[in-house]
C-alpha cells in the first residue's frame, strides 16, 4: 500500500545515482503546431539537473523522429523541441545509453575490469525517461509504449486526472510486466532535498501500482529495476525509468 509522505531514499547504490528526467516547458495548453521546449536532466533532486551528461550517451525522440539536442552548460542540461501533432496525446522520449561503472578498491569508477585496477564489482547503468502531453485537449493513446527496455506505462490517464486522485501504472521490461523494486512519485516545488520524494509504493501483480495525485503541477513517476549482467562485462544491469506528465488544477 502506498502513503503520502516525504520518503528519504537511504541506499548508497541509489543515493549516489542521478536520475535522468525529461521536463517538458510548461503551458496550460497545447496546440498542433506548437513548438515545445524540453530539456533532459540529470539530478538527484527533480527539476534541477546537477550534471551536463556525456553527448554519445544521451538521445530523444518524437513520434519515432529524431530530436536535435543541444548542450545548455548554464543549466547542465541536454535541450530540445518538438512540434506538437494533432489528435492524440504527445509521447516524447529520451534515453541515457547504458554505461559501465566498477566499484573498485578506490572508489567508484567509469569501466570495467579490462580497463581497471582492484575491481570488485561491475555494473551497467542504463536509464529512459517519457513525457505525455495533451495536445488540443486530446489525450487518446497517452499509454502507448514507445518501446524502452524498460517502460513506465500509465494505465489510468494521468492527462485528465487531479489532485484527490489515484492513478494506476504498469512496468514493463523487455515489453513484459516486471515488478520493480520500488515506484517512487513527487511534483515540482515539492522539495529540493535529494532522493526525496511525495509518494512511494510497492508494486502489486502484473507490475501493477497505484499513485495518489495530491497536488497539481508536474509530477514525475520513477521506478527501478536489476536485471542479469552480460558474462564477465558486468554482473548486472541497473535500469531506471521515469514517467512526467502535468496534472491541472
Amino acid at each position: 500500500m502506498g502513503f503520502c509522505a516525504a520518503f528519504l531514499l537511504m541506499t548508497t547504490a541509489l543515493a549516489s545515482a542521478h536520475e535522468f528526467i525529461l521536463v517538458p516547458e510548461q503551458w496550460k495548453s497545447y496546440h498542433a503546431d506548437q513548438q515545445v521546449p524540453f530539456s533532459l536532466a540529470s539530478s538527484h533532486s527533480f527539476m534541477h539537473s546537477e550534471e551536463l551528461e556525456a553527448k554519445e550517451s544521451v538521445a530523444a525522440s518524437y513520434e519515432g523522429d529524431a530530436v536535435t539536442l543541444h548542450p545548455n552548460k548554464a543549466y547542465l542540461t541536454w535541450d530540445g523541441r518538438v512540434t506538437l501533432k494533432s489528435g492524440n496525446a504527445a509521447v516524447i522520449a529520451a534515453h541515457r545509453k547504458g554505461e559501465i561503472w566498477s566499484k573498485t578498491t578506490s572508489g567508484w569508477k567509469k569501466g570495467d575490469k579490462s580497463t581497471l585496477k582492484g575491481v570488485i564489482l561491475t555494473r551497467k547503468y542504463e536509464k529512459f525517461a517519457k513525457s505525455i502531453l495533451p495536445v488540443e485537449g486530446k489525450t487518446a493513446k497517452f499509454d502507448r509504449a514507445v518501446g524502452h527496455l524498460l517502460e513506465i506505462i500509465p494505465v489510468d490517464n494521468p492527462l485528465t486526472a487531479h489532485a484527490g486522485d489515484e492513478i494506476r501504472v504498469k512496468v514493463l521490461y523487455n515489453g513484459k510486466p516486471v515488478a520493480p523494486e520500488n515506484v517512487f512519485a513527487t511534483y515540482q516545488g515539492f522539495t529540493d532535498t535529494e532522493n526525496t520524494y511525495a509518494y512511494t509504493t510497492e508494486p502489486y501483480g502484473d507490475g501493477m501500482a497505484k499513485i495518489r495525485i495530491s497536488n497539481p503541477g508536474l509530477w514525475m513517476i520513477r521506478v527501478q529495476h536489476v536485471a542479469e549482467g552480460n558474462g564477465d562485462k558486468y554482473e548486472s544491469h541497473v535500469l531506471r525509468a521515469t514517467l512526467t506528465f502535468p496534472i491541472a488544477n
